[in-house]
């Protein structure tokens, strides 16, 4: 368990690395910055896909990376899987409601 989930973490950053430099670009491109993206195009992927995926992918690598924590401290449990299971849930359906409302 403990592979798999160091696994996932630097997966997950790596992923998080990629859709940091896409929310940036269509960032700066809604300033006026860069012209090679529509504006309009560049305004629905920063405020709704990749905000999505950035929500998304950010609580899966924060949630294993707190997993990880908790199993280095000798705090493990069903329990504690399902709390953690639950609070990302919540969060990324709580955000993603923003997103869409």
């Amino acid at each position: 368990m403990e592979k798999f989930l160091l696994r996932l973490s630097r997966i997950t950053a790596y992923i998080l690395i990629v859709l940091f430099i896409l929310m940036m670009i269509s960032g700066y491109r809604q300033t006026g910055h860069f012209t090679f993206i529509s504006r309009g195009m560049a305004n629905t992927l920063h405020q709704i896909y990749l905000n999505i995926a950035f929500l998304f992918v950010g609580s899966i690598h924060a949630l294993t990376a707190i997993r990880r924590a908790l199993m280095r401290n000798r705090i493990k449990g069903r329990y504690i899987d399902i709390m953690l299971i639950v609070l990302g849930i919540l969060f990324i359906g709580g955000f993603s409601y923003f997103a869409f409302a």
